[in-house]
């Protein structure tokens, strides 16, 4: 059984994201064993991709209260950093306007084919898919006011490499939000145990390892009990 974006059989409405891209080779691995083992082969993504965006999963995981809560402007041009099949996009789009700008990042083509059948489907102009790869997450430099990385960060292999890649993406001042599950507090899917192997830091950690490359965090709150966003800004 694994936690995070869509795993649990009983809770697949906790799951998003994904692994998007990896780094530099000169960069320290953590590998993130557990917390992408449904993601190894085509089959098991393409089953994934099929099963990552419920009809009630908006309404379960409070998606939209999320998304208000991180204060984004009309205009803005933001990354939704591991989109999975696009469940943000279009409360993302509800804050931003027709005159913002999304950035739709993955690196797996299953998951970017069912983003762009949703973005074909709605008529959405400002919505741009971006497949990554391991080493380059192939967004504009300098371009964007806020990322968003949602039940992605405990799945990234090269954490340091993909918070050096969305920095470089960032203008000056912009913000990094990263919204993921506590490893120390109850999750209503999964033991302690199951939290510790598959959550590899908890949130204290995690901001530290995020301000050691070039972000200031400003705030830090709870979504749900056993979810926290982290509230960071480029330096």
């Amino acid at each position: 059984m694994v936690v995070g974006r869509h795993s649990w059989p009983r809770a697949r409405w906790l799951a998003r994201g994904d692994l998007f891209l990896l780094m530099p080779c000169s960069s320290v691995a953590q590998v993130a064993t557990t917390a992408n083992e449904e993601y190894r082969t085509r089959a098991q993504r393409a089953k994934a991709a099929s099963e990552m965006d419920p009809p009630d999963r908006g309404a379960v995981e409070k998606t939209s209260e999320m998304v208000k809560s991180l204060g984004l402007q009309t205009g803005d041009t933001v990354a939704d950093v591991g989109t999975g099949v696009g469940h943000l996009l279009p409360y993302l789009k509800n804050e931003i306007g027709t005159s913002g700008t999304i950035f739709a990042v993955d690196i797996y083509p299953e998951f970017i084919a069912k983003t762009r059948e949703r973005i074909n489907a709605e008529g959405w102009r400002n919505v741009h898919t971006v497949l990554g790869t391991q080493r380059n997450p192939k967004l504009p430099a300098n371009r964007l006011d806020a990322a968003i990385v949602l039940d992605t960060y405990h799945h990234l292999n090269y954490p340091v490499a993909t918070i050096r890649g969305v920095h470089r993406a960032l203008k000056s001042g912009g913000r990094l939000f990263v919204i993921d599950y506590y490893r120390s507090r109850p999750h209503p899917a999964a033991s302690p145990e199951q939290l510790r192997r598959h959550i590899r830091l908890d949130r204290d950690d995690v901001v530290k390892e995020v301000e050691a490359e070039g972000f200031h965090l400003t705030k830090t709150f709870d979504h749900m009990p056993f979810m926290y966003v982290l509230v960071f800004e480029k330096r």
